[in-house]
C-alpha cells in the first residue's frame, strides 16, 4: 500500500480505495489522513456521506474519467510536442489512446522517480524520451504545449507533485500554453501539507480541461 500511496496517481488510488472498501470500511478514513491533498478522496467520502454505493461512486468516477480524457483529445487534437511530469493515470490513458502524433518528454522527476514510472508505462505504445530534471526548460523552449495532470483544483489554483509549479513557470516565460487534465471529482477547497505537492496559481494555467461527471 505503501509504494502505491506514494508513486500512483490520484485516479488510480481512487479506484483501488473504491475497491479496498468493500473489504474494509475503516480504510476511507485511514486514507484520507494520509492523502489529504487528494480531491478525489474528498469526493469518494462526501460520495459515501450522501448515500451512494461504492458501485454508484466507481461507475460515477469512471464516467467522469472517461469524458474527461475524452474531451482534452478533443480540444488538444493535433499532432504536437508536449513535455508533462510526474504519474498519472489520467495522463497515462491520454496519451495511451490519442489520435494524433505525439512526442513526449518526461522529467524523471526526482528524488520519487514519478516520471519513470509514467515513461515505462508509455515507451512500449508511444514516442516517449525521458530526460534529467535539469535538461526540462530546453526541452519547453521547442514543445507545443505542457500538460499535466492534478490531485486537486482548489480556489486558488492547482495541486499538483513538486517540479509542476516550475514547468507552469517555464511556460509562462516561453510562452508556451500551460495545460491540466483534471476529471471533476478533483474539483475541492484543498490546503498543501505534504511536503512533495505544490500550488500552481490560475495565472500559470492556460486551461483546465474537465469532462462531465
Amino acid at each position: 500500500m505503501g509504494e502505491l500511496l506514494k508513486n500512483a496517481g490520484s485516479v488510480e488510488i481512487g479506484f483501488w480505495l473504491l475497491e479496498k472498501m468493500e473489504e474494509d470500511k475503516y480504510i476511507l478514513d485511514k486514507i484520507s489522513h494520509l492523502k489529504k491533498e487528494m480531491g478525489v478522496i474528498k469526493w469518494i467520502k462526501k460520495m459515501v456521506q450522501d448515500g451512494y454505493t461504492i458501485k454508484e461512486i466507481k461507475k460515477i468516477l469512471k464516467s467522469s474519467f472517461n469524458s474527461t480524457i475524452s474531451y482534452a483529445q478533443k480540444f488538444l487534437n493535433f499532432d504536437a510536442r508536449v513535455v508533462t511530469i510526474s504519474n498519472s493515470k489520467t495522463l497515462e490513458v491520454y496519451f495511451k489512446t490519442h489520435p494524433k502524433n505525439l512526442e513526449i518528454v518526461v522529467p524523471v522527476s526526482n528524488p520519487g522517480g514519478e516520471g519513470k514510472i509514467l515513461y515505462d508505462k508509455l515507451k512500449s505504445t508511444c514516442n516517449v524520451k525521458l530526460i534529467n530534471d535539469f535538461e526540462v526548460e530546453k526541452y519547453i523552449k521547442d514543445a507545443d504545449y505542457i500538460v499535466t495532470g492534478a490531485d486537486s483544483v482548489c480556489e486558488n489554483g492547482v495541486i499538483n507533485k513538486i517540479g509542476s509549479k516550475t514547468l507552469a513557470i517555464l511556460s509562462k516565460y516561453y510562452d508556451k500554453p500551460f495545460f491540466v487534465i483534471a476529471d471533476k471529482t478533483k474539483f475541492f477547497d484543498s490546503k498543501i501539507e505534504n511536503k512533495i505537492f505544490e500550488l500552481i496559481p490560475f495565472k500559470l494555467i492556460t486551461a483546465i480541461i474537465s469532462g462531465e461527471i
